[in-house]
């Protein structure tokens, strides 16, 4: 048993009764400490229940981050004996590095805490246990970046350095200039999604990367080692992160000229890299980790360094904002929420308030 969980254990042992209130003639939906419900069964019904609201990619990183950090250490831990020293015991091993030899940002030991709350909010609510004050966060994480977009000329510089080391590469760094999507959505774009004779694309699915565990010596590994093996996988968005909206006309011209260069399938991968000789018709998932080694490798040569696919969908929207896009069709055509939207670009935002003089 290591260090950190040997701490939480500890703790657990001396807040046990601070926790284990059974009160008579409670409802038949509340579990009493007769029935005792395990943390890593509230945290799977938790997943249930969270898996159509949230964004295929998040909740594969929230299924990881729960394997890798969290159940290996409270896992068996019935949840009645939880509290907020556990947590705090649990989050402040990964600060200090006593976790599994690594240390975490602040932005995910922020991102751990929330989870470990929702989950036991979640329980709570289900009346599956009695709710826990875990009182005020004591992770709090700092305020995100504001966007920083290309400038015309680095877009250009760019787009040129793309084009010379091939039109494949020119094309999948300027479908999430110019529509602004995610890299995992970029992936899962297919050339059925696109209508090229009304100018359409229609995102309503990713391709992610999620982990799970290997049993032992099935991956190669020795026998007796735990490891993780990712595999690509088709997602489905959730519907209301579902649209359907038309493409700059630049954009469209590229995507005319690449169908007809290659008459792809339409079940065939838009930003798929280019095949060798004998594999024409077989369909390959792009990878994403190839696609933004790539953007950075270009970005270098074009003199912009740290360049990822998140600056492209930054770049995106402040184009569309310049051009007098108004938040709400911008939150929908980038799938995020318009407080969201204000919050990373409110600077890029003009003031208008002339319709004023029109009231009364």
């Amino acid at each position: 048993m290591c260090e950190t969980t040997q701490n939480i254990y500890k703790n657990m042992e001396e807040n046990k009764y601070q926790n284990r209130v059974c009160q008579e003639g409670v409802s038949s939906g509340v579990l009493c400490c007769k029935q005792q419900i395990l943390i890593r069964e509230l945290a799977e019904l938790w997943f249930l229940d969270i898996k159509n609201i949230m964004r295929p990619s998040s909740y594969a990183i929230y299924q990881s981050y729960s394997s890798k950090y969290i159940l290996p250490y409270i896992g068996n831990m019935q949840a009645d004996t939880f509290n907020a020293n556990i947590l705090s015991s649990l989050l402040g091993s990964f600060c200090k590095g006593n976790g599994k030899g690594e240390t975490l940002s602040q932005y995910t030991v922020y991102l751990l805490e929330s989870m470990v709350r929702s989950m036991f909010h979640y329980g709570a609510e289900k009346k599956l246990i009695h709710e826990i004050p875990f009182g005020k966060a004591e992770f709090i994480t700092i305020k995100k970046k504001e966007a920083v977009p290309l400038s015309e000329l680095e877009i250009q510089q760019l787009l040129y350095i793309a084009e010379k080391q091939g039109k494949d590469l020119c094309l999948q760094f300027s479908i999430p200039l110019y529509t602004g999507v995610t890299l995992s959505e970029l992936c899962g774009l297919k050339w059925e999604d696109i209508n090229l004779e009304t100018g359409e694309i229609n995102v309503h699915r990713n391709l992610v990367r999620i982990q799970h565990n290997v049993a032992d010596g099935s991956d190669g590994s020795s026998k007796g080692n735990k490891a993780f093996a990712t595999v690509l996988a088709e997602c489905e968005l959730p519907e209301n992160m579902c649209r359907k909206f038309v493409i700059p006309e630049k954009l469209c011209s590229m995507l005319r000229a690449e169908a007809y260069a290659k008459n792809p399938l339409e079940r065939n991968y838009v930003a798929e890299l280019d095949k060798k000789a004998g594999r024409k018709k077989s369909v390959s998932m792009p990878d994403g980790r190839t696609l933004q080694y790539r953007l950075k490798a270009s970005g270098e040569k074009a003199g912009i360094k740290g360049l990822t696919f998140k600056t492209l969908r930054d770049t995106f929207a402040v184009l569309c904002l310049q051009a007098g896009g108004d938040v709400y069709s911008l939150a929908y055509i980038m799938g995020a929420g318009v407080p969201a939207v204000c919050d990373r670009y409110g600077q890029w935002m003009v003031r208008n308030d002339g319709f004023l003089k029109g009231i009364g």
